[in-house]
């Protein structure tokens, strides 16, 4: 999984792995957990930073919090809409509605389990393989802190870019990691889990069990709001 080479038996990107995942769901973890590091990332040092330089990541529940909205297009569209609500950007409900007209709450759905904390998925193995191809180093916790953190080493970005040269369709995490990013800024996991817990759905699944969709409701709320423009 070095730039340059290609990734073996590359899952699907628009369908959720089945059970008993094999390589190619978990390079596709691996990738897709990649693309929300590396765009949820800031300089190690912003007083002296420069293109090439390490970045850090900032918090395990951070990461799990804009995964979710990665992998559910539908609480990704609402989001949008809450921010088109506040700030009346177009453009922000346009983005929601193109989430439904591509049918990604059906196609590009990656369930994730309802656990103490919302909405969880183990990131060992997606996390190892970033670190044994030396794009990502999990960081020692100093201090006390428990606020687990990544460095992304310089290979990753180019490794990003060929990547997507060799595979066109992973542009797909590479958009959508961008957007999520814009979305959540450098707000803290808590506050993005929060937020995320304002929805009946999210909050009331039971523990173990796959979050479900909102896309119904949301779709709703998109005619809604375009039939107020």
């Amino acid at each position: 999984m070095t730039a340059g080479t290609s990734i073996p038996e590359t899952a699907p990107t628009d369908t959720a792995p089945v059970r008993g995942n094999h390589t190619g769901y978990h390079n596709r973890d691996a990738i897709r957990l990649l693309f929300i590091l590396a765009f949820g990332s800031e300089p190690v040092d912003p007083a002296r930073a420069g293109p090439g330089d390490p970045r850090v990541f900032r918090g395990e529940k951070r990461a799990m919090a804009m995964d979710f909205l990665v992998r559910y297009p539908d609480y990704l569209a609402d989001a949008l809409l809450d921010r088109y609500q506040t700030e009346g950007d177009p453009s922000l409900l346009a983005q929601a509605e193109a989430i439904f007209d591509a049918d990604e709450p059906s196609e590009r759905l990656v369930g994730m389990v309802r656990w103490h904390r919302g909405a969880f998925q183990n990131i060992e193995t997606a996390l190892s393989i970033l670190r044994a191809y030396g794009m990502v180093t999990p960081l020692r916790q100093a201090g006390g802190l428990r606020r687990h953190d990544f460095r992304i080493e310089p290979p990753a970005f180019p490794f990003m870019e060929d990547v997507i040269r060799q595979h066109p369709s992973l542009a797909w995490y590479r958009d959508r990691a961008g957007l999520v990013s814009t979305l959540a800024g450098m707000r803290s996991g808590s506050s993005l889990k929060d937020e995320q817990y304002l929805h009946q759905e999210y909050r009331d699944a039971p523990l173990g069990t796959e979050i479900p969709s909102i896309k119904d409701r949301v779709l709703a709320r998109i005619r809604r709001l375009k039939g107020m423009a």
